[in-house]
């Protein structure tokens, strides 16, 4: 089978990663087609991934619908050479036009119930849709539930173990109480009109955390000078060997957060955006979220403030983990089926 993967955002390199591996050892042909989005291109360069880079993100809603009509024409030509029998991505926003004039199968991945306008132009043209079984919509008889989580694809214990040499070799010690801190760019589509933590805030929300863990901060825009001194400078391929040694994560991207709390950190989701997965976290215990930006400091000094709360977090994931599956077995079985 000839299997075409679009690759549009970073987490989509994660999401797909074993699963190119798998299709690979059982013969398949893969063809990868990648955007340059925030740190994509240096995650499939660093993974050993080849893939053919069609468009670069826009940052306004012209130049985003520029690279709709842009990409569309380009992946066509691409898939016309390849010759896929199938397309999957997550979301789908361009493999689905294409794949639907070649007349070839779509699989869509998708746990983001507010990209509503990415919905409409996308799921017509697919084949099936494939959700987390916490998913708050429904698509109809072509949308399917599954009992996991995207980020289950990579942080599954068959698929991850968490290694304090990396990040002792990143500078970091391991056995410090640290924070991780995430501030997003808010320039996707479906972070229209939400909001996080308080912008000008922000200092006094960092410094308040110092007073109980040593911050680390990512951040996908620019940082003011008074907390460069907090940026974490490491190769991003390395991130999830951090986050699983933070005693807390706290910032406004949803798959942090999600990432976070799967590897057993306590977790403090800001963001007025809300979603069934972050839902389903908070309900094992292992997420608290708020719009709010005093109420996030005040979960943040409740999570650090308890000596117990890291064990408490691990043994609620250890349950998550018996109630759902591999991910990436699934996404292998499921594309197989469609032979």
């Amino acid at each position: 089978m000839r299997i075409l993967v679009e690759m549009t955002h970073p987490a989509h390199v994660h999401f797909f990663r074993h699963a190119i591996a798998e299709f690979e050892r059982h013969g398949h042909k893969v063809a990868v087609t990648a955007r340059d989005k925030d740190v994509t291109i240096e995650l499939l360069h660093h993974y050993g991934i080849a893939f053919t880079q069609l468009s670069k993100m826009g940052r306004t809603k012209m130049s985003l619908f520029g690279e709709m009509l842009v990409r569309d024409a380009r992946l066509f030509r691409f898939c016309r050479r390849f010759k896929p029998d199938i397309l999957t991505a997550i979301s789908g926003v361009f493999a689905a036009h294409v794949g639907w004039i070649l007349g070839k199968p779509v699989v869509v991945w998708d746990d983001t119930e507010i990209a509503t306008a990415a919905h409409k132009i996308t799921h017509p043209f697919v084949k099936a849709i494939y959700s987390p079984d916490c998913f708050k919509k429904s698509f109809g008889k072509k949308h399917h539930l599954y009992p996991g989580l995207h980020e289950l694809a990579y942080l599954h214990p068959k698929r991850f173990t968490a290694d304090s040499e990396v990040v002792k070799s990143l500078g970091i010690d391991p056995a410090q109480k640290y924070c991780i801190i995430r501030f997003v760019s808010w320039q996707a589509h479906h972070d229209a009109f939400q909001h996080g933590l308080i912008e000008h805030d922000r200092l006094r929300f960092v410094e308040e955390i110092a007073r109980y863990a040593r911050p680390y901060i990512t951040s996908e825009s620019p940082l003011p000078v008074e907390l460069e001194p907090y940026r974490l400078n490491m190769p991003v391929h390395q991130i999830h060997h951090v986050m699983a040694f933070a005693a807390l994560y706290v910032g406004e991207g949803a798959t942090m957060a999600s990432e976070s709390a799967l590897l057993g950190v306590p977790s403090v989701y800001v963001n007025t955006l809300r979603a069934g997965t972050i839902d389903m976290l908070q309900g094992y215990g292992l997420l608290k979220q708020t719009a709010d930006t005093e109420q996030a400091l005040q979960y943040c000094i409740d999570w650090l403030s308890d000596s117990a709360a890291k064990e408490k977090c691990i043994a609620a994931r250890n349950k998550l983990l018996t109630d759902k599956i591999d991910v990436t077995e699934y996404i292998v079985t499921t594309i197989e089926s469609y032979l």
